[in-house]
């Protein structure tokens, strides 16, 4: 519901609920239908590592249908605007799980499908994530916003824990293509009714006066806020650390290492497990040290990660050996999760209220293409060298993490070039 004045302390304690209880059923459901199902999927239609990297942009990538999101907020507000989108971006995930049945026919017309669709759900994912950060600054207080972004984080995050692991038993049983199209269409499902949470939420309506507001002139003031410019960097670096290192992390266990399905899935249970760990340190690491050393602490994760793929054996003496695997995947948990509350907080201590909605847009358009398309590209590219000079196997991937490492010491720049908060 929108109001014209102030939420009410028991308006936003019931939107903050709601907001919980949206990412709780929404990380169940991200889980049965996101990344790792995805990539698992990929390797399932025998896509080559070029096309898994590819996947692992398509995130950021569907920043492109942002603009969407903002003409549809000024109908109907934030949360209709978010609960629209996200029908649509699981009507994509169906679509998505459809490329089973062209694969029998044609395999490189179900990866085109494939990547087709997920745009899609990326994209509608963007759009209706659009107002999200205001959404979030209207329903909390400076003294609770930390509060609820810990919180929902986490709610997320055990359900996604949760949910993984019901797909792990699974895949036990049958890992077949048509199961994972299954386990992508109940995700959809659960998507969707995780929408009727955020209906339920309240607004002002100066978030729906903001989206009608003339977009150029405070699109001119944000180009030339240094701010906001060095903001947009800080955000490259921190989406590129996730596009290319946690598909390719998937692709390791199962193209460098040959696990099964069932336990690439376990192993992407713990990176989801620790992203919990990491939700719970955004709210004492931002009171502590403040939202500009919160962006530069979560950014510094990228290197072990790395670092930990280039010292691991190309072959175990003993299978329990294969435990130490956990490492990267709780490490890759914890940068996301850290990251993506770093990059919220750090926006609405530094952007003021009035320019949220065009910050927020050209933000999250400028990040998320630009770290999409140089993703793709470094990536696709590190891959394909790699392939050239070693063939296939661990060696393969041990490369492209070396790789990966120093073109990441670059993002170090921007990340300590970042401006203190103002407000």
């Amino acid at each position: 519901m929108i109001f014209d004045q102030s939420l009410t302390s028991e308006q936003r304690q019931t939107s903050q609920l709601n907001y919980n209880r949206y990412c709780l059923v929404n990380g169940a459901s991200y889980m049965c239908l996101g990344e790792t199902v995805v990539v698992l999927f990929a390797t399932k239609l025998e896509a080559s590592n070029t096309v898994i990297a590819i996947i692992g942009a398509m995130l950021f990538l569907g920043y492109l249908m942002l603009p969407l999101g903002v003409l549809r907020t000024r109908k109907v507000g934030a949360a209709q605007t978010q609960a629209d989108f996200w029908v649509c971006r699981n009507c994509a995930a169906v679509m998505v799980a459809s490329s089973a049945l062209i694969a029998p026919y044609s395999k490189h017309l179900a990866v085109g499908w494939l990547l087709l669709n997920c745009f899609l759900f990326y994209g509608c994912r963007a759009a209706g994530l659009v107002m999200a950060q205001p959404l979030i600054g209207d329903i909390t207080t400076n003294d609770d916003r930390a509060k609820l972004l810990g919180e929902s984080n986490a709610h997320f995050y055990v359900a996604a824990v949760c949910s993984l692991v019901t797909v792990s038993i699974i895949l036990h049983y049958n890992d077949s293509l048509r199961v994972l199209s299954c386990i992508i269409i109940a995700g959809a499902v659960m998507g969707v009714t995780s929408s009727l949470f955020i209906r339920r939420i309240h607004e002002t309506s100066s978030l729906r006066e903001s989206a009608r507001q003339p977009q150029l002139p405070l699109l001119r003031l944000a180009i030339h806020d240094s701010c906001i410019l060095k903001q947009i960097w800080g955000g490259i670096a921190l989406n590129l650390g996730s596009i290319m290192l946690a598909a390719m992390s998937v692709a390791t266990l199962k193209r460098g290492y040959h696990v099964s399905d069932t336990h690439a899935i376990i192993f992407s249970t713990v990176q989801f497990a620790a992203a919990i760990v990491g939700s719970k340190l955004t709210a004492p690491v931002a009171k502590r040290f403040g939202a500009k050393n919160l962006m530069i602490f979560s950014y510094l994760f990228v290197f072990p990660i790395c670092l930990f793929w280039l010292v691991m054996p190309q072959a175990f003496a003993a299978p329990w050996l294969k435990v130490f695997l956990f490492v990267p995947f709780f490490l890759i948990g914890a940068y996301a999760a850290l990251s993506n509350s770093a990059i919220v907080y750090y926006f609405l201590q530094t952007v003021p209220k009035e320019h949220q909605v065009i910050g927020s847009m050209f933000i999250h358009v400028t990040t998320g293409v630009s770290a999409s398309l140089i993703g793709m590209i470094v990536s696709g590219a590190i891959i394909r060298a790699s392939e050239h000079f070693y063939g296939d196997g661990v060696a393969v991937f041990k490369a492209y993490f070396a790789a990966t490492f120093v073109f990441l010491l670059l993002g170090l720049i921007p990340m300590f070039r970042l401006d203190k908060p103002k407000y």
